[in-house]
């Protein structure tokens, strides 16, 4: 273990000793192994197959529209780049909440249970630097992955199907949503991972305000604007320019945002409290 696991040493604040090196340590997890290339050709291959259906195979959707629906959106081009957005934001947004899930489930308690997380600690290395390593390195790989490289492949797909550029600040504002949006579930998978000691409460917890959210949402409309629930349908029609009621909008990705912010700190102090 203590092979793989090698700490250099460095000049760091005291507050987040080791952290470079725990950075190092979860980077190379990412992209010194194949997980890196699994998760890209697993979650581009997803989103953007489904998507290229839509845009470039849909067919059997175009012809169940009816002539109002098109004309709404703007003619049979502008109803095909629809559903190719409707797929990516709001199927896509919540598919990459359940796939951040799945990843970061395992990211402190799998390691407090074969002995790495207190290997780690009797080094000179800090608890905060220790979780702050964990969720920098692996938001870089799922931004990346998960986020960047699906959303790159999208556009592309989207300005194929329009024959001109896609409208570029729309399109990166949803995917600025989908990112807050994806954030807010490491963050909180990554908080329960320090709080509970088995998988089950990790993923019932973040997988019931996934799935189950938008319907609770619906009988409590207030829990909207202060919860990533309303997130996917606010992507979409950011995306495809419409106007969004601020307080549908701007108050859920606040407090989307803020809860991450809120996650992080629990997360900090209950792992300083946690015996290994």
């Amino acid at each position: 273990m203590a092979a793989n696991l090698e700490l250099e040493r460095v000049k760091e604040r005291s507050g987040l000793r080791g952290f470079s090196n725990l950075f190092r340590k979860e980077n190379r997890a990412w992209w010194g192994t194949r997980r890196w290339w699994i998760n890209a050709l697993l979650w581009t291959g997803l989103l953007c197959g489904l998507t290229a259906i839509m845009l470039f195979v849909s067919g059997e959707e175009v012809n169940e529209a009816t002539e109002a629906e098109i004309t709404q959106a703007g003619g049979l081009i502008a109803y095909i780049l629809l559903l190719g957005l409707n797929i990516f934001f709001q199927f896509g947004v919540p598919v990459l909440a359940i796939g951040t899930v799945i990843l970061a489930q395992d990211l402190i308690i799998g390691e407090k249970q074969s002995g790495v997380a207190e290997w780690l600690l009797s080094k000179p290395v800090t608890r905060r630097a220790y979780v702050l390593a964990k969720l920098a390195a692996n938001a870089l790989g799922v931004f990346a992955l998960l986020v960047g490289l699906p959303s790159v492949v999208a556009y592309g797909m989207l300005s194929l199907r329009m024959g001109a550029p896609f409208p570029l600040a729309p399109f990166l504002s949803a995917v600025g949503i989908m990112t807050v949006h994806t954030l807010f579930y490491l963050t909180l998978t990554l908080m329960l991972g320090t709080i509970f000691n088995n998988r089950g409460p990790i993923l019932g917890i973040a997988l019931a305000s996934v799935l189950g959210g938008g319907m609770l949402g619906g009988f409590i409309k207030p829990l909207l604007y202060v919860t990533p629930w309303m997130l996917p349908k606010v992507a979409l029609l950011t995306a495809t320019g419409q106007a969004i009621p601020a307080e549908m909008g701007i108050a859920s990705l606040v407090a989307t945002a803020l809860w991450s912010v809120v996650f992080i700190f629990v997360a900090f102090a209950k792992f300083e409290k946690m015996e290994c």
